[in-house]
């Protein structure tokens, strides 16, 4: 897909792409995120969009990856409940061994990120603040801050699916 393709269907379904990602995340930076994540992928010539669909399937992609950052969202938040409060409130609001299992997957993850993927995933999920607005923090790229989330990610499937034990 060449560029120029790219732009005509990012003028032609960019708003109708945001208000689908808005409606489902409720957060304007996030939904443009998620778009320009679409875009992206357009753009590096990973997806290929046949013309008759291009429409179904920009809308599908902005679903498919709302329905992932909503997934991550309860796990994010009780990574945020973690690192910020204090124990005794995360034992009233998880079992004990819901405790155990969440400071061993973040002993986990301290002990597997690099400063920077650890610096990052703690901006992203835990400050809530953009892709853009990390980057611009860390004085990175945003292409560097996805990267590093997406690892980071990558880790905790993989640590998910090969504890039992975890959450």
């Amino acid at each position: 897909m060449t560029r120029k393709d790219v732009e005509s269907l990012f003028k032609t379904h960019y708003a109708q792409m945001y208000h689908l990602a808005l409606t489902l995340l409720f957060d304007e930076a996030e939904s443009k995120d998620v778009v320009s994540e679409v875009f992206a992928s357009l753009l590096s010539g990973s997806t290929v969009v046949r013309a008759d669909n291009a429409k179904a399937f920009l809308l599908a992609s902005v679903h498919h990856r709302c329905l992932n950052v909503l997934q991550h969202k309860q796990v994010q938040e009780r990574f945020a409940r973690l690192l910020t409060e204090g124990t005794d409130t995360l034992i009233s609001d998880n079992t004990v061994e819901e405790q155990m299992q969440m400071e061993e997957l973040m002993r986990y993850l301290q002990d597997n990120l690099s400063p920077l993927s650890l610096e990052i995933f703690r901006l992203r999920y835990l400050k809530e603040m953009t892709c853009q607005k990390v980057a611009e923090a860390l004085n990175v790229s945003r292409q560097t801050v996805h990267t590093h989330l997406k690892q980071t990610v990558e880790k905790i499937r993989k640590y998910f699916n090969s504890n039992s034990k975890a959450i």
